[in-house]
C-alpha cells in the first residue's frame, strides 16, 4: 500500500496575508483557514517571487525565480522548464488534478493537461452575477466529485486556484453588509475603481473609498474562506485531512493605498502589500501543529518541499530547483538568507493603458523591478535608477525611504543582488505579448517589443494559444 501523502495545492488569488486573522488582522475573516492554521504550521514571513499571477504560478510550479524562468509581463505564457511540480507527481505515481476559473490566466496561458495533469478543469460561469454568488464554490465543487471519484491506494494532488478576493471587490451582499454595514449591490458595483484609470491618473479615489474597498476586500476575503471550508470539511468526513499535504498560500496581494497615487492593486510594483503572501501548511506528520514561524521564506520553496516528501532523488530535477525546502528550514537545518522578487518590464500593462488612450505617455512606468530582502532590510532596484530602501522592522508598510539617509547600506544590498543574480541562471524568452493590434504596433514602432530571438522559434512552437 501506498502511504504517501496526498497533496491539495490551493492558491488564493490575490490574498494578501494582512487580512486574515490567524496573520495578526483584527477582523474574524477566515474561521476556517484558521482552523487548519491551528492544526498546521503558519509561515509569517511568506514573500513571492512575483507580484502578478503568471510569474508566481511558474515560480510555484517549477521552483525557480523569475529571473531563471523568463516568464512575465515580457512573455505572458507558460514557462519550458523540463520538469514541472505537477510532471514529477505524476512521474512518481500520483493522480493529478487542477481546477481554476476558465476565463483565468491558468486556463488561458497556464501549465494545462500537457504539462502532468490528467485532468485539467477550467470552470465556467453563465454570467459575471453568477460568478458573484458562486465563485470558487463551483471550482471547489468539481474538484471535490474528482477526489471522490479517484479515492483509491494510489495518492492524489490537486492544484485549485480562487480568484476571490481579485478586483473587483463584489462579494455577495450578505458579507459585503458584515463588514461594510447597510449597503446595496448597486452600490458596492459603483465604488469600484478601473485600476488602469487609477494608474494613468484619469480616476482618483478618495480615503473613504479606500476605506470601503478594504471593507469590501474583507468581505471577499471572508467570502473565500467559507467556501473552503466546504473543501476542508469533505476531506475531515472522508478521513483524508491527516492524510494529506494541504498548502494555502496566494500568489500575490494587492495595494490597498499604502501607496496611492499612483499604485493600486497588483503589478508595476514590488511593495510587501503585493508579494508578502500567506503559506499554511497542513499535515501532522511533517509539519509541527498550531507553531507559527517568522523564517523568511518564499512560495518556489513549495517545489524543493514537495520533492523531498517525494524522495526524489534525480539530480536534474534537484538541479532545476533554486529554493530551499521547508521541511530544512523548520527542522533547522537550512536557513533562507534572502528573498528575492522580480517584476519584469511590464509590456502587457503598457498594452493594456494604451486600450484606455492610445496616445498615453507610458514611459513613466518603462522599468524593470527587483525586490531583495535580507533580515530588517528592503532594497528595491529599479532600472530606472529611482532605487528605494526600507527598514521594515520599523516602517512595515514602507513609507520611509531611506535610500539616500542609508547610502552604505543601499550600496551593500545593491552588491548582494548583484552577486545573487550572478549566481543564478538567467533566461530571455525574447518578448512576446498579447493584446489588441493596434497597441501591439505601437509598441514595437518605439522598440519596446524584441523579435524573438532565433533559437527560441522552436521553443514557441506550440505554445502560442
Amino acid at each position: 500500500m501506498d502511504d504517501r501523502p496526498n497533496m491539495i495545492l490551493v492558491v488564493m488569488d490575490v490574498q494578501r496575508a494582512s487580512n486574515i486573522h490567524c496573520y495578526g488582522h483584527d477582523k474574524e475573516t477566515t474561521p476556517n483557514i484558521d482552523r487548519i492554521a491551528k492544526e498546521g504550521t503558519v509561515f509569517l514571513n511568506c514573500i513571492s517571487p512575483a507580484v502578478w499571477t503568471l510569474p508566481s504560478h511558474a515560480s510555484i510550479f517549477t521552483g525557480r525565480y523569475v529571473y531563471s524562468h523568463g516568464v512575465g509581463q515580457s512573455y505572458n505564457y507558460k514557462p519550458i522548464e523540463k520538469y514541472t511540480l505537477t510532471e514529477i507527481l505524476k512521474a512518481s505515481g500520483y493522480r493529478t488534478a487542477g481546477f481554476c476559473l476558465g476565463t483565468h490566466w491558468w486556463a488561458r496561458y497556464g501549465i494545462r493537461d500537457d504539462r502532468g495533469f490528467d485532468k485539467f478543469d477550467p470552470v465556467y460561469y453563465a454570467s459575471y452575477n453568477e460568478w458573484i454568488e458562486v465563485g470558487c464554490e463551483r471550482i471547489i465543487a468539481h474538484a471535490i466529485e474528482w477526489i471522490d471519484k479517484n479515492i483509491s491506494d494510489q495518492p492524489f494532488f490537486v492544484f485549485i486556484n480562487c480568484v476571490e478576493p481579485h478586483l473587483p471587490y463584489i462579494p455577495p451582499l450578505k458579507y459585503a453588509k458584515r463588514f461594510l454595514g447597510d449597503i446595496d449591490m448597486e452600490t458596492v458595483r459603483r465604488i469600484q475603481p478601473d485600476p488602469w484609470k487609477v494608474r494613468m491618473g484619469i480616476e482618483k479615489i478618495t480615503e473613504d473609498r479606500w476605506r470601503k474597498l478594504r471593507a469590501l476586500y474583507d468581505g471577499e476575503t471572508a467570502c473565500l474562506d467559507e467556501r473552503l471550508g466546504r473543501l476542508f470539511n469533505y476531506l475531515e468526513e472522508k478521513d483524508l485531512l491527516d492524510k494529506t499535504l494541504l498548502i494555502l498560500t496566494s500568489d500575490h496581494g494587492d495595494e490597498q493605498c499604502e501607496h496611492y497615487p499612483p499604485y493600486i492593486a497588483h503589478s508595476l510594483h514590488l511593495y510587501q502589500s503585493g508579494i508578502h503572501v500567506p503559506l499554511i501548511i497542513r499535515h501532522p506528520d511533517l509539519f509541527p501543529q498550531g507553531e507559527k514561524r517568522d523564517d523568511l521564506v518564499q512560495t518556489l520553496d513549495i517545489f524543493p518541499t514537495i520533492l523531498e516528501v517525494l524522495s526524489v532523488d534525480d539530480i536534474e530535477v534537484w538541479r532545476q530547483n533554486q529554493g530551499i525546502s521547508l521541511l530544512q528550514i523548520i527542522e533547522g537545518k537550512k536557513k533562507r538568507l534572502f528573498a528575492l522578487s522580480e517584476h519584469q518590464r511590464p509590456l502587457l500593462s503598457i498594452e493594456r493603458m494604451l486600450r484606455v488612450d492610445p496616445n498615453y505617455d507610458f514611459r513613466r512606468w518603462d522599468r524593470w523591478i527587483r525586490a531583495l530582502i535580507i533580515d530588517n532590510y528592503k532594497y528595491i532596484w529599479s532600472s530606472n535608477g529611482e532605487d528605494e530602501l526600507y527598514d521594515l522592522k520599523r516602517d512595515p508598510i514602507e513609507q520611509k525611504n531611506l535610500i539616500e539617509e542609508e547610502d552604505e547600506k543601499a550600496k551593500s544590498m545593491k552588491e548582494k543582488l548583484s552577486y545573487i543574480l550572478d549566481m543564478l541562471e538567467y533566461r530571455d524568452l525574447g518578448d512576446l505579448v498579447q493584446g489588441l493590434e493596434d497597441n501591439i504596433r505601437i509598441m514595437r514602432r518605439f522598440g519596446y517589443i524584441r523579435g524573438i530571438f532565433p533559437q527560441r522559434e522552436s521553443i514557441m512552437q506550440g505554445l502560442t494559444p
